[in-house]
């Protein structure tokens, strides 16, 4: 009797015989989709970092104090952790949507995607800060390097989330997508008055402490605008999706909240600026802060709506039938 089992030929493999090739076949497969989904985060954390240095948006010579009497990098190194965060958890997703959602592929393409972004945002960002012509208050260009770090084990971990959880997964792709969108276009309307934002009045800016007030208002408005209302918005706005796809009140909140908390989860690895009464990392910190709370009861109406909806509609289909 042959391996193969009862009525085998001499040349027929058994059923194990293939296990070996199958086994070979899915590590290189695997191999594979680790590589591409760490090429991915290389070059859009390498995009991110380079766009926005081009456009003058991640400035690492900005000054703070009452008397601008230090270089203040609370902004760049900010922007250092969200970098590879971002770029972690979209090339996760966009891998895992290549390779045809492979199953356990949550445990092995999120890492594979920080190691890809931290390879290239950290050299580039270690180079930027290591070219600013003053090093700022309590730090130093090695303090990029741990920035970008630790912004992708944040990644790492929103990532696995998201592809474990779909509903999840789509509201931190639409933040991340809003929070970029904000960042990019910065250079067109930060300077700028947006006629929508009621902070910013005619007795704003006739005001008697001249540019100084006119300047701390249009930040604060444009914080409240960007950092508050936008996010509560879009937590609203994918809550509703979430629940209207998936049936379940549960799924929206989570798609509406997922994307405030990855957002305060890269403020609460940096200076915060609380002691500096003229830090405007300090209130942008607040409004990460504060929208997660408001965008949880944000996302919670949106969603028992939107069930209550779907469920009005279904019954209205089912009378008709």
């Amino acid at each position: 009797m042959t391996a193969g089992g009862p009525g085998a030929g001499p040349h027929t493999p058994g059923p194990a015989a293939g296990r070996p090739a199958r086994r070979d076949e899915g590590v290189r497969w695997r191999l594979s989709a680790s590589a591409a989904c760490a090429l991915v985060a290389a070059v859009l954390a390498a995009a991110q970092v380079l766009v926005a240095h081009r456009l003058g948006v991640n400035d690492w010579t900005v000054r703070g104090g009452s008397y601008a009497e230090y270089v203040d990098w609370d902004h760049p190194l900010t922007r250092s952790t969200w970098y590879p965060a971002a770029s972690t958890l979209i090339a996760s997703m966009i891998t895992h949507r290549l390779f045809r959602r492979a199953p356990w592929s949550w445990r092995w393409l999120p890492p594979a995607a920080w190691l890809g972004s931290c390879l290239t945002a950290g050299p580039l960002l270690y180079g930027l800060a290591s070219a600013a012509p003053e090093a700022g208050i309590g730090s130093g260009p090695s303090a990029a390097v741990r920035a970008v770090a630790v912004g992708g084990v944040i990644g790492l971990v929103a990532a696995m989330v998201a592809l474990r959880r779909r509903e999840a997964g789509a509201g931190l792709v639409t933040y991340i997508l809003w929070v970029s969108l904000l960042e990019f276009a910065r250079p067109w309307w930060w300077d700028r008055a947006p006629a929508f934002d009621p902070m910013l009045t005619e007795e704003v800016w006739a005001g008697g402490s001249g540019d100084r007030v006119v300047r701390a208002s249009f930040l604060e408005a444009g914080g409240i605008t960007a950092g508050l209302i936008g996010p509560v918005v879009v937590s609203g706005v994918v809550a509703v999706w979430a629940a209207a796809r998936y049936g379940r009140r549960r799924s929206g909140v989570i798609a509406g909240v997922a994307g405030p908390l990855l957002l305060c989860s890269v403020y609460l690895t940096i200076d915060p600026g609380w002691g500096d009464q003229d830090s405007v990392q300090a209130a942008l910190c607040w409004y990460a802060f504060l929208a997660v709370p408001i965008g949880l009861c944000s996302a919670t109406i949106a969603a028992t709506l939107a069930g209550a909806v779907a469920r009005r509609v279904g019954a209205d289909a089912r009378r008709t039938r």
